[in-house]
């Protein structure tokens, strides 16, 4: 049976990760692990007496998911950073997803340092960040594709995790038309860019047609369209213009001071959709190992 890690810290934030986690294992029919993680930085009696009290709501929260929810959960503590709990927990229990809430939201925000995001960043194991409120099974899904082992990955693993088969899934490409800039320049007529851009396309969907061809997603619906200006942005926009309530990302692992910064797209993403976004890592055969 399929395990899903359920990240929380008792706030607002995590009562959602939590609720879509329930709504995920009834669909999937997969066990529950909750994880809190202590801060260590503090004094022991206040360590304890933190962990003392967490135990207390995660029994009781495990209790209501066994009697209301039918759900099968336990629950762990250990302490530390935030995010290096996470993943060692993560790492020994090796679940099919990770399930987090929202970062927190402030002006003039930034993603990057977050809890989150050095989670995702560093997770061998796909995360979902549950963004919106939860309400039921994903009824429509965005998957970007980009041609490379990432989307590959990423559609393998939504194909796997079976959380976006309830609905619709579309499958965006952002194709390069380089030209469009330099004819505009040029001042050519429109009808004469249209056409160029047509056929770069066409290209582009006989590519992308046979890339879902070959991950055996071949039901999903095509989006296409010529890459302007931020990949993130445009991945956002479209999510909201076709009402998809769930993205789609896969990420490559980087290693030494690479692995410091998550892919600009990805960030992007998470910084401003207001859908749950599963980010889907590819793991280099000899990287298989946490560095905090």
């Amino acid at each position: 049976m399929k395990q899903i890690l359920v990240a929380t810290d008792f706030s607002t934030r995590s009562d959602r990760a939590l609720r879509r986690a329930v709504l995920t294992a009834r669909q999937v029919r997969a066990e529950l692990t909750l994880v809190h993680v202590v801060d260590d930085d503090q004094p022991n009696y206040l360590i304890e007496r933190q962990k003392t009290a967490a135990a207390e709501i995660l029994q009781q929260t495990v209790s209501t998911l066994a009697d209301v929810d039918q759900i099968r959960a336990e629950w762990l503590i250990t302490t530390g950073d935030a995010f290096t709990g996470i993943l060692q927990v993560a790492e020994e229990a090796d679940p099919a997803l990770i399930i987090v809430g929202p970062h927190r939201r402030q002006f003039l925000d930034t993603f990057v340092g977050t809890t989150a995001e050095r989670t995702i960043r560093r997770s061998r194991h796909p995360i979902l960040m549950a963004n919106a409120v939860p309400s039921g099974p994903y009824r429509r899904s965005l998957v970007a594709v980009d041609f490379d082992e990432a989307s590959e990955v990423a559609i393998n693993a939504t194909s796997e995790l079976d959380i976006a088969t309830a609905g619709d899934i579309i499958a965006l490409h952002l194709f390069d038309a380089p030209a469009i800039g330099m004819m505009k320049r040029a001042m050519e007529v429109q009808d004469a860019i249209d056409h160029y851009v047509s056929q770069q396309e066409d290209r582009a969907r006989s590519e992308l047609t046979s890339f879902l061809a070959k991950c055996r997603l071949d039901c999903a619906q095509l989006m296409l369209s010529p890459l302007k200006g931020s990949a993130s942005a445009a991945i956002s926009a479209c999510a909201i213009e076709q009402e998809a309530d769930l993205i789609v990302l896969g990420t490559n692992q980087r290693k030494g001071l690479e692995r410091f910064l998550l892919g600009s797209v990805a960030q992007g993403v998470l910084l401003d959709a207001t859908q749950d976004v599963l980010i889907v890592p590819v793991i280099a055969a000899d990287d298989l190992t946490i560095n905090s």
